[in-house]
């Protein structure tokens, strides 16, 4: 019995954290942009990580920033909107795609298994803010959406000095901007300004994080998804290849999927 005393008491030494603490990492892995028969992009993704929070028993509230930068294969084409294709591929054209993605939230947490030892399971929400900015079309865009995270963050102490971690997550989306600066390229003569308020956001992450003799680190695999329906026509007037239309934005799928490596301070 004095054994398994000990053995508890080195858990909830090891990963003790009332009071501040901050995380900093970096990632590597997959981002895909898709406008289903429209365009799609497959690009290398790399990620910086950084929060800062603080925790009083079973109560904590976090800051979490993530930067993105993407770059990698565009895929897609232009068509005239009134143009029937049988066959996409004919009308298919390659080139390269950049974006920068900043993604951020402010997060109040409450810990459903306090009286646990080995076990943490925090259900936490606030809002979010996502941010991508296109870098190597032919003409610049930029999406922002604001949102709520709904998440379930837990870990799961087996031995003094490992701990396995997971996330689950739902965005609820309030309002999402798209805007597109078509003028300098005389594809239009008025640039899109579109509202796409329908959709949702998905992430999850799994992983352990360790106490070494110097550092607490942390590794993880994060899945994040992203959903945004059509946005409405737009009340300009405006032209392409000389023929009236007005313009929307279609609706879209973001994938991100990356592995994390860092340290806990």
């Amino acid at each position: 019995m004095k054994k398994l005393c000990y053995i508890i008491a080195l858990f909830g030494l090891c990963f003790a954290e009332n009071g501040m603490f901050s995380e900093i990492g970096a990632g590597v892995g997959y981002y895909r942009y898709d406008e289903p028969r429209v365009m799609n992009t497959d690009e290398l993704l790399l990620n910086i990580n950084a929060k800062l929070g603080y925790r009083h028993e079973f109560v904590k509230a976090e800051a979490v920033g993530d930067v993105f930068t993407t770059f990698g294969l565009y895929t897609g084409g232009y068509l005239e909107f009134d143009e029937v294709v049988d066959d996409i591929e004919k009308k298919t054209s390659y080139g390269t795609a950049s974006s920068q993605i900043f993604n951020g939230q402010v997060k109040l947490g409450i810990d459903l298994l306090a009286f646990s030892d080995t076990m943490d399971l925090f259900v936490q929400s606030g809002i979010g803010y996502w941010l991508m900015q296109d870098r190597d079309y032919i003409y610049k865009r930029q999406q922002v959406y604001v949102y709520v995270p709904i998440e379930l963050e837990g870990e799961i102490r087996s031995a003094p000095s490992f701990a396995w971690t997971y996330l689950l997550g739902y965005n609820h989306l309030i309002d999402a901007r798209h805007k597109t600066l078509s003028t300098p390229t005389k594809i239009a003569n008025a640039d899109l300004f579109a509202k796409q308020d329908k959709g949702f956001g998905l992430k999850g992450s799994f992983g352990w994080k360790k106490q070494n003799k110097d550092s607490l680190n942390f590794t993880r695999i994060v899945v994040d998804y992203w959903k945004i329906g059509d946005s409405k026509p737009s009340d300009i007037g405006t032209s392409y290849l000389n023929k009236p239309v007005a313009f929307y934005e279609p609706r879209n799928f973001t994938l991100s999927v990356y592995l994390q490596y860092g340290w806990r301070f």
